[in-house]
């Protein structure tokens, strides 16, 4: 676990650019431990880039980066191992049960059989569906079973992309109370939205993504 006062993430001068488009310029982020960042920004603005970047999943074109006290590119295993993020892309196996697929990822993170899991399904009411194929889900459902597997191994950084898009009225209140909680115990989150409002809600402090600058806004009102 962090402490409350660390650095959790520090960039400085990351750019991205994919062929002659230049997807982010010169971005400079500082976020603290037990933090709740929205990053918002219209579609196309680079903000899921962004998120990608810092999850380790894309490489930036230039700049450098700690994340969870980890160079970007040099220690890439362990800031996953570390932290965890959420997109459009469904990484559960829909043969398997959900029961099933908690099951072979927490083996991956090395998390005991401790009842971890079946607390998670409870929160994102899905523990009655435990035993059923993720084949029979519905969009919204496979949405909730993807955040509840996210949290599995206690990430210390939580990356959400446009978390709310598909989720039923229901599932976002679950998933706004899980973020207002996360951060109490000096965790972070990122929340990745182009939805302002929702930033305001939830987001200690905000930054605007705009044609691949960022501009800090600090706490909403």
């Amino acid at each position: 676990m962090v402490s409350p006062a660390q650095i959790v993430i520090s960039l400085k001068g990351i750019c991205k650019s994919f062929g002659f488009r230049d997807v982010l310029q010169g971005v400079d982020l500082e976020v603290q431990s037990g933090s709740c960042l929205c990053i918002y920004g219209q579609n196309g603005a680079g903000k899921s880039t962004l998120a990608r970047i810092i999850a380790t999943l894309w490489s930036p074109s230039q700049g450098t980066g700690k994340v969870l006290g980890h160079e970007l590119g040099k220690s890439n295993r362990e800031i996953r191992r570390r932290s965890s993020m959420v997109a459009d892309q469904s990484f559960l196996r829909s043969e398997l049960t959900l029961e099933e697929n908690l099951s072979f990822y927490g083996s991956l993170y090395g998390v005991p059989e401790d009842g971890r899991a079946a607390g998670l399904l409870e929160k994102f009411g899905l523990f009655n569906r435990r035993k059923d194929p993720v084949s029979t889900f519905s969009q919204g459902m496979v949405k909730r079973a993807n955040l509840a597997r996210s949290l599995l191994h206690d990430p210390d950084l939580w990356i959400l992309d446009e978390p709310f898009s598909g989720l039923d009225q229901e599932g976002q209140e679950l998933l706004k109370e899980c973020i207002g909680e996360y951060p109490r115990s000096g965790r972070t989150v990122i929340l990745v939205t182009h939805l302002r409002e929702i930033g305001d809600q939830l987001g200690t402090d905000c930054v605007e993504v705009r044609d691949g600058y960022l501009s800090m806004e600090g706490s909403p009102s």
